[in-house]
């Protein structure tokens, strides 16, 4: 246990001198194993199993299908569809902002993509209106984080792969919760709007104009009805989906909106292969980490410890939010629910929640850290974009962040929130 706590002590000091944290989770582990003189073929073994899964092959395919997407420009088309739905409100654009991250999430399942594509789009387009820079930055960091619970989602995939929990389940478990995230967000744009004299879009849209700006977005719209439809009707697998999304993105980029060529196709392949290897890197280090605490029972000491000394299930739940919180302020959402996972699932089964809530919950509050200072990568891609400093965002930021939390603290102690929808496909 001693070289554990020094294992730990290393990653968090690693972390602070801004090592990435692929890096700081191998180089902790290793000082495990030097300290505990394990054989190093072990690490080799580990990181080779942590890929041994077949539903993890749905990762670079759902990348790849949202990196097409993101490239083919649809962002406009969709920003064109929320504008017709919500853009006639008292801070349309924020509204637009918001429900338009709704149908990116849907399609690509990541915040930063969402962050960028949009944000370059609406940033600009928001401050010329007349909203202030850090105020369009932070809507924009704030809505990306519906990204990965909207299905399909790369973090639930993940989740699933560790927790042996359905990815069907774990994607219809996000719907409803993507949602009230969004419906949340918006309730804070109106409370904002109370004080605040935001502009909205005055011209109406003809009928007929609205029809051909449906028409024009309805075959990116598709793609996530295309995904779930698809595993729901038990035609695919998650992973099968996924190869599917990525031909029809193919054809409807190629073909529909023809706003790829062959030769953009080949970059984007190489640029979803980068970040699948990035990933990649960060499940396998995750992976030799979590395998470690698992290794010295780390996961059961911590169980029973809570459970020994806090007997109030809502208090114990709420110490894990807090601490998931904490966490997502500073690691990214994907190694830090590699890490976690493994920790509380003997928790979880001593406590009787199911695996599948506990997925959903943990996941919102650890993604509502990317656009949550100091390290939220939303946050600094708006930043980026806006041209405004991290700290000026970070203020407008938290009216969202709060939004986020309360969703979270529903979903947490409402089971129901996020088990009904998978109850409906048994």
């Amino acid at each position: 246990m001693t070289y554990i706590i020094l294992m730990l002590i290393c990653f968090v000091l690693l972390m602070l001198v801004r090592i990435p944290i692929p890096f700081a989770l191998l180089a902790s582990t290793l000082v495990y194993f030097v300290g505990v003189d394990l054989p190093f073929d072990i690490v080799v073994i580990r990181i080779m199993r942590s890929f041994d899964s077949f539903i993890l092959l749905a990762i670079p395919f759902f990348v790849l299908a949202g990196k097409i997407m993101s490239r083919a420009n649809i962002s406009d088309r969709l920003i064109s569809i929320a504008d017709l739905m919500v853009g006639r409100l008292k801070g349309g654009l924020a509204y637009v902002n918001i429900v338009v991250s709704m149908f990116f999430g849907g399609i690509t399942g990541t915040a930063i993509s969402d962050t960028t594509a949009i944000g370059s789009i609406l940033i600009p387009t928001m401050v010329k209106e007349g909203y202030s820079k850090r105020f369009s930055a932070a809507v924009t960091a704030a809505s990306s984080t519906m990204g990965p619970i909207i299905p399909p989602s790369l973090m639930f995939i993940i989740y699933g792969s560790i927790a042996q929990v359905s990815i069907r389940d774990l994607f219809l478990a996000g719907a409803l919760p993507g949602v009230l995230v969004g419906l949340a967000q918006m309730g804070a744009v109106k409370i904002i709007g109370l004080r605040t004299d935001f502009p909205k879009r005055t011209r109406k849209i003809p009928f007929m104009e609205g029809v051909n700006i449906v028409k024009n977005g309805l075959p990116a719209l598709v793609l996530p009805v295309l995904i779930l439809g698809s595993i729901l009707l038990g035609i695919a697998s998650p992973t099968e989906a996924a190869v599917i999304a990525v031909f029809y993105a193919t054809l409807i980029a190629l073909f529909g909106y023809r706003t790829m060529t062959p030769g953009n196709l080949i970059e984007v392949v190489k640029d979803s292969a980068v970040e699948t290897g990035s990933v990649s890197i960060i499940i396998a280090a995750a992976a030799l980490f979590g395998w470690v605490l698992s290794n010295e029972q780390v996961p059961q000491y911590f169980a029973q410890f809570l459970v020994d000394n806090v007997h109030n299930k809502i208090m114990i739940l709420l110490l894990i939010n807090i601490m998931l919180f904490i966490m997502g302020m500073f690691m990214d959402a994907i190694p830090a629910i590699m890490i976690v996972t493994p920790v509380f699932l003997p928790l979880f089964k001593m406590m009787e929640i199911d695996p599948l809530h506990a997925g959903v919950f943990m996941s919102i509050n650890l993604i509502t850290g990317l656009a949550t200072p100091p390290v939220g990568c939303c946050l600094f891609a708006a930043s980026i974009i806006s041209g405004e400093s991290m700290e000026k965002i970070s203020i407008s930021v938290l009216p969202f962040l709060a939004a986020n939390v309360v969703v979270v603290l529903l979903v947490t102690y409402v089971p129901f929130v996020s088990t009904f929808i998978p109850s409906l496909f048994p």
